[in-house]
């Protein structure tokens, strides 16, 4: 804080008065100064104490943007800071003390657009794209997840084109998307809800972006974004949903919809397992964050991968990647 200066000025004292006068007269006015204003060598020293006790340096603030997708993260009711990417969040901002950390409550689309234009700002939870490298710094992969899957009822909606798996059980999204075949009604054809602003891979980002007209894709922003969608699909908005399996048993058991009533579908063309990363601005402070973030992944890798295990529905784990070496 700044302190405003005083400055004082003795009388000089110049009276013609006897030379014992005098002196009486000056030493009562030396000892009445030093007894206000101490020695002059003190008063010089003092602002030289007064500087080297300046305010301490804040810390750098690193904004960590979360999307609320329970399981993933669960920023409010049940299970709140329970996700697998909260706890991974915990251990990252362990690893790096010299921050300050401020969690931000988004979307995906706001997540991206964060990224871009600000020095310091890491997702937790970001798939690594060859798009996304001019403005991200990823960390190293810190868990591998079970792909996207397409979800749609156990029963069939009358009036629909079959659906049609290849000989693995896979659909093809681009084909379920494209325009009705001649001879159909337009109502025929599937529609599919995804969460917006997410990316399901670089082949169906691609694929998505130049969907032909006719195409009926339906794109949720709100969250949590698969709870929503789970609901659209049970309204009969849409025809078939595209989840991850830990979202989709938190979402039914949310909704009180047992998961024997759903029919998971794997994609054909995605990856056979989903690589999650950190992303962080690509600034000198992201660099540095992604630097301390890489060092906890190296030493908590089997620990990170566990908190993602713990919320795999138990169908599911058979399939699920083991934990990193």
């Amino acid at each position: 804080m700044d302190q405003s200066k005083k400055t004082w000025q003795d009388s000089d004292g110049r009276q013609r008065v006897g030379a014992r006068a005098r002196v009486s007269a000056r030493g009562l006015a030396l000892a009445l100064s030093l007894a206000l204003f101490g020695a002059p060598a003190a008063r010089a020293q003092a602002p030289q104490a007064a500087a080297s006790s300046g305010p301490a340096i804040e810390k750098e603030t690193l904004q960590w943007v979360m999307v609320h997708s329970p399981p993933t993260v669960i920023l409010q009711g049940v299970g709140q800071g329970r996700g697998f990417v909260d706890k991974a969040l915990l251990l990252f901002q362990a690893g790096l003390p010299e921050l300050q950390h401020q969690v931000l409550d988004a979307n995906y689309a706001r997540a991206a657009v964060e990224l871009r234009n600000k020095p310091n700002v890491c997702v937790a939870a970001f798939l690594r794209l060859p798009e996304r490298e001019a403005f991200v710094h990823f960390s190293e992969p810190y868990l591998t997840a079970l792909p996207y899957q397409l979800v749609t009822l156990q029963r069939e909606r009358p009036g629909r084109l079959p659906l049609l798996p290849d000989g693995q059980g896979r659909v093809d999204l681009a084909e379920l998307l494209q325009a009705v075949p001649p001879g159909h009604l337009p109502q025929e054809g599937w529609r599919v809800g995804v969460a917006g602003g997410r990316s399901l891979g670089q082949r169906y980002d691609q694929m998505i972006k130049n969907l032909p007209v006719g195409a009926r894709l339906s794109v949720r922003h709100g969250n949590p974004s698969v709870s929503g969608l789970l609901r659209m699909l049970l309204d009969d908005k849409v025809d078939a949903i595209i989840a991850f399996p830990t979202e989709l048993s938190f979402a039914a058991r949310e909704l009180g919809l047992p998961t024997q009533e759903l029919r998971l579908l794997p994609l054909r063309g995605a990856d056979a397992a989903t690589t999650v990363h950190v992303g962080c601005s690509r600034s000198a402070l992201g660099a540095r964050a992604v630097e301390g973030i890489n060092a906890v992944i190296r030493k908590q890798g089997p620990r990170l991968e566990s908190f993602y295990r713990e919320w795999l529905p138990s169908a599911s784990r058979a399939n699920a990647p083991g934990p990193r070496p």
